[in-house]
């Protein structure tokens, strides 16, 4: 906002007489009248105001709006149409019941639904908008589109020519150009709690909408931008205004740029553009996305005090804004606090207790995994659910999001962690190295663990609230199974006619030594028959030959003091070999040269494996081309029309694990 509407305005251009009084404006300084100006300055000052009032209009609107569509979801939430109850019947029987027991309700909404994703899953313009889908594309459009259409209209598109005071050859051009500057920096003050609340973990915009969090990450940073650009369009609106179109110059200016709310003003500006410049992927990734995230949140708190003190007339922007970041703050450190002091240790007693982790580390070109492994006693999670460790004896500031890839007990159980981490540079570089330190010691070590969470979307209903069953075609690349693993495990607990098909794809056969024990628990359950799984392994890296060979020569002779170890890991590496068999429900598939399609996997899971009594769940995780691939595929398999004649394996939903946004 700009202080001449009323120092400027109020003080060289509203002149106040014994008759004047002041009418408020909210967010603005009071006007006064009556105008005893010259006929321009007063139509100038009539317009102004009136844009102002407009704009404060058009900010409430923008809310108004932003919590109908929110009403809007959760009413459709709460009374969409639920499927009729699964057959159970002969199949002559069965397929009767089953094209009568869907209501015409349900089955209009699952083909809509189904409709929908066929067009709006695929990822478009990716270059520009990283790996998201067509959905939030549009979305952005639509929400850029409402801003561009709310700065433009209500506008004065007039000029007035005015006298300086005291001067005869020098005039002020004033215009609608300082309503214009102030709208949209009242637009991007009112969007700031939005874009906070967007970037929440800690969201209420999950519990409204039952999306997880990092639904909304695209969002978050694209609003963030629009802010950027709301700022710079008010910053150079303004500049224009008192560097060129008031007189005399430099006198006015100079004047100008003194004023302390302007000073705060270039302050806050300056704060956006950091945020906004090391949000950019490739920066983010040049300092290290925990360097990222700390700047980001003290950054983040600086703007809200800047923009306070730039103009403290709509400062309850910044209030709403600090109160939503401060809450979910404060609810993170809750979160831990209730995990790691909520319960009494049984040798320590009550205080503030880590969780202790084994580390066992497995060597690969690619830089190793690390698998962590621990008890803790707290409240379970659901499977899909991740959490954010920290490693106290890595560094207490930072934070990783990793999925459990264990299956969580039933109370009273203790919870049982496992987590599979590729080791990279940063963090867990640092974590492979301490794995090591680990092994190389003659004594069992463990290391401690802070955790925070569990946060996510369930992928399956809980044992109180069963729901509908569904066909899923579980698919992870490399260490996202640690995604996958706990779904198949948990979806094949119990004896079920819903197909479950187990992909994962890996580089080499060794990787199998990662989940070599649950990989055989799922052989074994697919072997027994009484669920309907197969599994379905793709190597891309090596050749039969090759990983028969580099079994062989993996270890070579072994010294006395290390025989025992290199014994337990030739055994280990062989046993990993045998297990990749093929069988009935299990199939191994060597492509050294190239990746499986995951067009063709999709396609044949639902024409030769979907139950059509059953929706079709593809759930997956993995690099971000596979993301790409399989929103592609789970697109174009959808088939409103097939779903609306109740074949429900068409109606195909794609859960993509992206915790990085």
């Amino acid at each position: 906002m700009n202080n001449n509407a009323t120092v400027q305005h109020g003080g060289h251009i509203q002149v106040a007489s014994d008759d004047s009084y002041f009418v408020k404006h909210w967010g603005y300084h009071d006007r006064t009248l009556p105008c005893t100006n010259d006929p321009g300055s007063c139509a100038y000052l009539d317009a102004i105001y009136w844009m102002h009032d407009v704009s404060m209009l058009y900010t409430f609107i923008m809310w108004a709006v932003i919590g109908g569509i929110l009403a809007i979801v959760v009413l459709y939430r709460v009374l969409a149409p639920r499927p009729g109850p699964v057959p159970t019947k002969s199949a002559r029987e069965a397929e009767g019941q089953r094209r009568g027991q869907s209501s015409a309700w349900y089955r209009a909404s699952r083909a809509i639904q189904s409709s929908v994703r066929r067009w709006l899953l695929p990822e478009r313009f990716v270059g520009l908008f990283g790996h998201t889908t067509s959905l939030q594309v549009l979305i952005l459009m639509i929400i850029l589109a409402y801003l561009l259409i709310f700065s433009l209209v209500g506008i004065v598109y007039k000029t007035w020519i005015t006298p300086v005071k005291g001067t005869t050859n020098l005039f002020n051009q004033r215009s609608g150009i300082g309503g214009f500057a102030d709208r949209v920096g009242a637009l991007a003050y009112a969007l700031t709690p939005f874009t906070v609340a967007l970037g929440s973990r800690e969201s209420m915009l999950t519990i409204l909408t039952g999306l997880p969090y990092q639904s909304f990450n695209f969002l978050h940073r694209w609003t963030g931008r629009i802010i950027l650009v709301q700022s710079a369009l008010h910053t150079f609106g303004w500049t224009l205004i008192e560097a060129n179109f008031y007189k005399p110059q430099p006198e006015v200016y100079q004047e100008f740029i003194k004023q302390t709310y302007i000073i705060w003003g270039c302050v806050a500006l300056v704060f956006i553009c950091f945020l906004s410049v090391f949000s950019l992927p490739v920066v983010a990734r040049y300092t290290g996305h925990e360097f990222f995230r700390k700047a980001h949140y003290v950054a983040a708190g600086l703007y809200f005090g800047a923009c306070w003190a730039h103009w403290s007339r709509l400062a309850c922007w910044m209030i709403a804004s600090l109160g939503i970041w401060g809450l979910d703050r404060g609810l993170r450190f809750l979160r831990t606090a209730l995990i790691h002091t909520g319960h009494l240790h049984p040798s320590k007693g009550f205080g503030f207790h880590s969780a202790q982790s084994s580390l066992q580390y497995f060597d690969d070109e690619d830089g190793g995994v690390v698998r962590l492994e621990f008890q803790h006693n707290h409240d379970t999670w659901a499977v899909g659910q991740h959490f954010f460790l920290t490693f106290p004896a890595l560094s207490i500031w930072q934070s990783h999001p990793l999925t459990v890839a264990s299956v969580p007990a039933a109370h009273p159980a203790i919870p049982h962690h496992t987590y599979i981490v590729r080791a990279r540079r940063g963090e867990t570089g640092r974590l492979k190295t301490l794995a090591l330190s680990h092994a190389a010691s003659p004594n069992p070590e463990t290391t401690p663990i802070v955790l925070s969470g569990p946060y996510g979307a369930p992928l399956l209903p809980s044992p109180s609230s069963p729901a509908e069953p569904t066909n899923i075609l579980a698919i992870a690349g490399g260490t996202g199974i640690s995604l996958t693993l706990p779904l198949a495990l948990a979806a094949t607990s119990l004896p079920s006619t819903a197909a479950i098909d187990f992909v994962w794809v890996i580089r080499r056969a060794s990787s199998t030594q990662w989940i070599a024990s649950e990989l055989e628990t799922l052989k074994r359950r697919a072997a027994q028959g009484k669920v309907d799984l197969k599994i379905h392994l793709y190597i891309t890296r090596e050749s039969p030959s090759q990983t028969a060979t580099e079994t062989a020569t993996e270890f070579p002779a072994a010294t006395p003091e290390h025989e025992g170890k290199d014994i337990k890991k030739a055994c280990e590496s062989s046993s990993s070999l045998s297990s990749l068999s093929s069988s009935a429900n299990f199939t191994t598939t060597y492509l050294p040269s190239h990746r499986p399609s995951l067009h063709a996997i999709v396609t044949s899971f639902l024409e030769t494996r979907a139950n059509a009594e059953y929706r079709t769940r593809v759930i997956a995780s993995g690099p971000a081309c596979m993301g790409h691939d399989l929103r592609s595929a789970v697109a174009a398999s959808n088939d409103g029309a097939k779903v609306w004649k109740n074949d429900r394996r068409w109606d195909v939903e794609l859960e993509w694990d992206d915790r990085m946004g």
